[in-house]
């Protein structure tokens, strides 16, 4: 069982998205403009029977996108990927996990290391 589109796109707040690849993207997503758009235009008449239509999400990222390690540990693609402030169009067919974002890992660390030090 995977993802819809219709699934996610309600979501309220920083997500925490984790492809099939182990890339794990952070931010909000954004609704597609498209469906209220009310400009007619021609569409011609195609008959093509496809098996799994593709359905996108649209995220702007709040954080660096990450990949998990084979120790379980999340470091940050270098180079960058994608930035914070990028919007990225992701196929919800290769989602393996969504949930809530409590922050990114980078600003978690540099926390920690200043309760550290006193």
């Amino acid at each position: 069982m995977g993802f819809k589109k219709n699934d996610v796109v309600d979501c309220v707040g920083s997500v925490n998205i984790v492809l099939d690849d182990r890339v794990v993207l952070q931010g909000q997503i954004i609704k597609d403009r498209e469906e209220d758009r009310k400009t007619e235009y021609y569409k011609p008449q195609v008959n093509v029977e496809v098996e799994n239509e593709n359905e996108f999400i649209t995220l702007e990222l709040t954080c660096e996108a990450l990949i998990i390690r084979d120790n379980a540990e999340l470091k940050e693609i270098s180079p960058s990927l994608y930035r914070e402030g990028d919007r990225v169009r992701i196929n919800v067919a290769r989602i393996s996990a969504i949930g809530p974002s409590h922050g990114c890992p980078a600003e978690e660390e540099e926390e920690e290391a200043l309760v550290a030090r006193g």
